[in-house]
């Protein structure tokens, strides 16, 4: 499976430097990326709030406890369910794409939206897909069977890719509509690509169907009494992503676009380190919360956390210090050099605010193994309400201030990971009894300035490379030889600072790494 979700990050880099050689930073790209974002905000409150949150233990719980007919039973209903409603949803979303498109859009005119509901009308259809996938998924991650749901976004992937570059590409100098029609019809294709390779597996796994809907098995009224504040959480987060969009479009016609390039590298240490250490404590974290052995809970949390900072802030600091030559292996094709530093920029800001962003989503993790939900939603509605009024001030500014463009919203998240970590850290250490908060912030603290003396020797290493930002390849060089010594210095400094925890940090590192390559 890790080979696997390699492979996803992989196919997922390739799609998004198609994206860039096919749509540049562009108007064009922004509605296909705003478009194609809608059905996949659907697909992160069905299958990351729902599914993956209850929809599994759930269904485990019944298949232990009552049998597998009844467990399946439950799984078709809310299958059947899911496809009838979502299914019900995409119509409505063709029928009303520009009323759908404009809650991404409202700081923009109806006629500046234009593409973005054109490609939605496409979209929509994804919606279903995505619905209905997610049972599926979730049925064969029920059964251990991790290897398809893990390889389908690579088919998803793949799909895309040739229809930039196979079809797209070739077909939009000699006829640009038909090319629009074809770009369309492909994205959409690669979701339902992606969760059919799955479908074999599942009736390999012995499906037990059930063409019912009972909405009075017990399992889905448990499931909908718990829904409620995931659901809560997931539409408060699509409502800040919608916020984000709209005034990314108000700066620049071209601002999502922007954002899209580079969301792909801020998001690159988390999705490969911070996601596996996190996981991997998850399941240490429930079973000392189930037993109430806090002692070793609180042990757990903590180190998990001083492991977080040991990891993720090296990390940052070299996407900031390596940003150019990291967005300069987007340039190919309509992503030109101009576009470099505007979307390396963005991803400076992004970097600054990655250790809350990941020490955030450790502690959402920590509130899910004590079983509630409940405490993370209050707190991501309320400060949410802050994120989008920092989106409004810091981009597009207020009382005469022009405001700091698209670099605002990065700016906005930073904050806002920033609070959401100091309201929930000390809600769990009342409930707790403390975790050494004092003691994280002093590692804290000295990771970062050896993060800094890292970063200087990194950068110092880039700027021998005579315009780094001239090739790709060169670029390529130039963030593996700069990052590696900027890793070495980093900790080496760490060591010197008697951070205890450099071992344990840099033996993740690499078996995360082993378990990739």
């Amino acid at each position: 499976m890790s080979f696997s979700t390699a492979l996803s990050r992989v196919t997922g880099f390739v799609r998004t430097w198609a994206t860039a050689y096919a749509l540049g930073v562009t108007a064009l790209a922004a509605s296909y990326g705003v478009a194609n974002n809608i059905p996949n905000m659907i697909f992160e409150l069905v299958a990351g709030g729902v599914i993956t949150s209850l929809f599994i233990p759930i269904f485990l719980e019944r298949l232990q406890r009552d049998g597998a007919d009844d467990a399946w039973r439950y799984a078709s209903s809310l299958f059947n369910l899911t496809v009838l409603v979502l299914g019900t949803v995409s119509i409505l979303g063709i029928v009303f794409a520009e009323q759908v498109v404009r809650t991404q859009t409202f700081r923009i005119s109806v006629e500046e939206a234009q593409l973005a509901t054109a490609f939605f009308r496409f979209f929509s259809i994804q919606i279903v897909a995505y619905g209905a996938g997610a049972v599926i998924s979730g049925l064969l991650n029920a059964q251990r069977r991790f290897l398809w749901p893990a390889l389908g976004p690579v088919f998803n992937n793949l799909v895309v890719i040739v229809t930039l570059l196979g079809v797209y590409v070739p077909l939009y100098p000699r006829d640009p509509d038909l090319a629009f029609v074809l770009l369309a019809i492909g994205t959409s294709l690669g979701v339902f690509v992606m969760f059919g390779v799955q479908i074999p597996s599942l009736i390999r796994s012995g499906v037990r169907y059930v063409p019912t809907i009972d909405l009075s098995h017990p399992a889905m009224r448990v499931m909908g009494r718990m829904a409620v504040p995931t659901v809560i959480y997931v539409v408060t987060n699509i409502v800040a992503v919608s916020f984000r969009n709209a005034f990314a479009f108000e700066v620049s016609p071209a601002g999502p676009a922007t954002l899209m390039y580079a969301w792909m590298f801020y998001q690159l240490p988390y999705g490969i380190f911070a996601v596996a250490l996190a996981t991997a404590i998850f399941t240490e974290l429930s079973e000392s919360a189930g037993r109430d052995d806090w002692e070793r809970f609180t042990a757990r949390f903590r180190g998990g956390l001083r492991a977080t900072a040991l990891i993720i802030i090296p990390m940052a600091s070299l996407l900031i210090a390596l940003a150019t030559p990291l967005i300069t292996l987007y340039r190919a094709g309509r992503f030109t050099a101009d576009d470099i530093p505007v979307v390396a920029e963005v991803l400076v800001w992004w970097a600054a605010g990655l250790f809350f962003f990941a020490s955030f989503m450790f502690v959402l993790k920590t509130f899910y193994s004590l079983k509630d939900t409940a405490t993370p939603a209050v707190v991501n509605l309320g400060l949410t309400v802050i994120q989008i009024a920092l989106y409004a001030t810091l981009t597009t500014g207020i009382a005469g201030w022009a405001g700091l463009g698209l670099k605002g919203i990065p700016i906005a998240d930073g904050i806002f990971f920033f609070l959401s970590v100091i309201v929930l850290g000390a809600i769990l250490s009342r409930r707790i009894g403390g975790f050494d908060a004092g003691g994280i912030v002093w590692l804290v603290v000295r990771v970062a300035v050896a993060s800094l003396v890292g970063a200087a020797a990194a950068l110092g290493i880039s700027t021998f490379v005579p315009n780094p930002e001239s090739l790709p390849l060169v670029a390529v060089a130039t963030v593996i030889a700069a990052g590696l010594a900027g890793l070495v210095v980093t900790y080496a400094t760490a060591w010197a600072f008697r951070v205890s925890e450099v071992p344990a940090a840099l033996s993740v590192v690499r078996r995360t790494l082993a378990r990739r390559s």
